[in-house]
């Protein structure tokens, strides 16, 4: 390998996302839920990078305006509702994701090192938290 290649890695942007997905796992082992749930929020992180903004575009050429904000007052209120554990949950993964695939795709990775890359930290991250909650921080557990 050459070494220019590690001087390419944005480390700074691969550890915000390392830390988000290990206070994801310790969350999910700390309240008991499935790491199903986990290698869920990843994956629909990890897609939504993916995809572009079309979605969008398609909802707004389907629908009418009226359409559109009844969507946008519904996703508001039920964002309201949940918004204290959809943060802890999706947001911050999810968005420390999206900082570390672009710093990935400025430094010069394709999409696929990139994915790769971004999965296999996440899974470790996942793994880290679970094993804090298990070695370091034991949750309490019924």
């Amino acid at each position: 390998m050459n070494l220019l290649f590690f001087h390419k890695i944005p480390v700074s942007a691969l550890a915000l996302l390392w830390l988000a997905y290990n206070l994801l796992g310790w969350y999910l082992a700390a309240h008991q839920i499935a790491w199903l749930v986990g290698a869920f929020v990843v994956a629909i992180a990890i897609a939504i990078v993916r995809k572009s903004n079309t979605w969008l575009e398609t909802l707004l050429v389907f629908g009418s305006q009226t359409l559109v904000v009844v969507l946008v007052l519904s996703a508001s209120i039920a964002l309201i509702a949940i918004w204290s554990i959809l943060f802890t949950i999706f947001l911050i993964p999810l968005a420390t994701t999206l900082l570390a695939d672009l710093e990935m795709r400025f430094s010069g990775f394709n999409k696929t090192d990139s994915f790769w890359i971004l999965t296999l930290v996440a899974g470790s991250g996942l793994a880290v938290g679970e094993m804090i909650d298990i070695l370091i921080f034991p949750s309490l557990k019924y």
